[in-house]
């Protein structure tokens, strides 16, 4: 069984106690921008952003191991693809959606097919990503049509959900952001716990030779994966897109975005529905703590990737999976402890458990 599906289904202390969680969490979102100004609307928008292009990324990442930077390109093409079809032609800004996660998906599709076929491991297959997407933001910079170096401008004045633009009232999009956020991970627990493909993903993961012994497509499994995650990763960035109002290369297709979606995913827990998207939460609340300390915007990005790295350190340390990995092994213990049960045996349980999933 999926250990995305685990996380969902309380059958034991520890996921009821998580399971709680989530539902209050979901329930703190939904009434969150009752609660705050405006100004703290857009943090939470920005942080569902972060969380959404965590939790996508993880569907390569984490569920198959292919340490991808490609993603930044996915997160790029969906940003220019609102801004050139929509602001630009005045196409409906939902086509304008499909299209880029189409055009990301085809990509992604042919990065895996590409790779597979040199045969890459997982250290060139981040270094030969890393130079697609620098190669795709260098053609932003320079090609006419992407703006060059000065980027896209929404001049538009629509408003509305047809337009998915509402320029002082953050509400309505932070709702757009949180339900595609719920679709996105309700989607990946179904594809995960009730198809063939969903299944297989842990065994190419685990060990891809042991997975096309068992009749596995390993390189036709990887390809799809890569193309639904980038596809989905292009849904953030045409988000992101319609809330700044303005789309350059330096704001969407930076490196640095790539190695924030890999190291958020893996801080916070890649074998996990939860850590990806906690680690961005978690991100962004820091950075509106730091903004409120008036520190620049360089600072803040010095000081967060400072801070990326003292929780990999941490977590190395530890030698635990992620920060919700962390946090399911001590409700183990308590629970252990006051069931009288050894935690080791509880810990080695969950241990077969996960390579049995």
């Amino acid at each position: 069984m999926s250990p995305l599906l685990h996380d969902l289904k309380p059958s034991t202390p520890r996921q009821a106690v998580n399971t709680v969680i989530m539902v209050a969490a979901l329930v703190g979102a939904v009434v969150y921008p009752w609660l705050v100004d405006p100004a703290l609307v857009g943090v939470g928008f920005v942080a569902l952003i972060y969380a959404m292009r965590n939790f996508t990324w993880n569907i390569a990442g984490g569920l198959v191991g292919l340490l991808s930077l490609a993603h930044v390109a996915g997160f790029g093409i969906g940003a220019f693809a609102v801004a050139i079809l929509t602001w630009g032609h005045g196409i409906n800004v939902w086509l304008a959606i499909l299209v880029g996660m189409l055009v990301s998906s085809v990509v992604g599709v042919l990065v895996s097919l590409v790779m597979s076929r040199f045969g890459v491991n997982a250290f060139f297959f981040a270094l030969g990503t890393a130079a697609l997407s620098l190669a795709i933001s260098g053609l932003a910079a320079s090609w006419s049509v992407t703006g060059k170096v000065d980027g896209l401008q929404n001049n538009t004045m629509n408003e509305g959900f047809t337009h998915l633009q509402w320029f002082l009232d953050p509400k309505p999009l932070y709702y757009v952001a949180l339900a595609m956020l719920v679709l996105i991970v309700l989607g990946t627990v179904w594809m995960t716990s009730r198809t063939r493909f969903g299944r297989s993903l842990p065994f190419i993961r685990e060990d891809p030779d042991m997975a096309a012994s068992m009749g596995i497509d390993v390189v036709r499994n990887q390809a799809v994966a890569m193309g639904l995650s980038m596809g989905l990763t292009a849904i953030p960035g045409s988000l992101i897109a319609q809330y700044t109002s303005f789309v350059s290369y330096e704001s969407v297709l930076t490196l640095e975005i790539g190695i924030l979606m890999m190291v958020g995913a893996i801080i916070g827990g890649s074998s996990t529905i939860a850590g990806p998207i906690v680690a961005g939460i978690g991100i962004a609340a820091l950075e509106e703590g730091l903004r409120s300390f008036d520190v620049t915007s360089s600072s803040i990005s010095s000081i967060t990737q400072i801070a990326y790295a003292a929780v990999v350190i941490l977590i190395l340390r530890l030698g635990a999976d992620g920060i919700v990995p962390m946090w399911n092994t001590l409700l183990d213990r308590v629970f252990s402890s006051t069931q009288g049960e050894p935690a080791t045996v509880q810990h080695e349980s969950k241990e077969k458990e996960t390579a049995h999933a």
